[in-house]
């Protein structure tokens, strides 16, 4: 799973069922996050409300598969005190 921003386009979810990476994919470095979350040097903080609006919170799978994803991120400290969760930023 992996959030695109584009240089002032609209932040999407790409790879939503793929619950094994998760990375924020910048067109270029001073590009903001906006409503996805925030920066902190190398990492975003991602909302866990803004992924689960743009995965697919209908699909029984695709939940159990989020929920197992947040457990392994919390488990390993990349959740903060708001619920946010830590990923990588990489430039497109």
């Amino acid at each position: 799973m992996f959030i695109n921003i584009p240089a002032g386009g609209k932040a999407t979810l790409e790879d939503a069922d793929n619950f094994k990476t998760f990375k924020i994919v910048l067109a270029a470095p001073d590009v903001a996050l906006g409503p996805v979350g925030r920066r902190d040097g190398g990492y975003g903080w991602v909302s866990v409300a803004w992924l689960q609006a743009n995965g697919w919170p209908d699909d029984a799978d695709w939940r159990a598969g989020f929920n197992a994803m947040l457990a392994y991120a919390e488990a390993s400290g990349w959740i903060d005190e708001s619920g946010a969760v830590r990923g990588h930023i990489e430039l497109a």
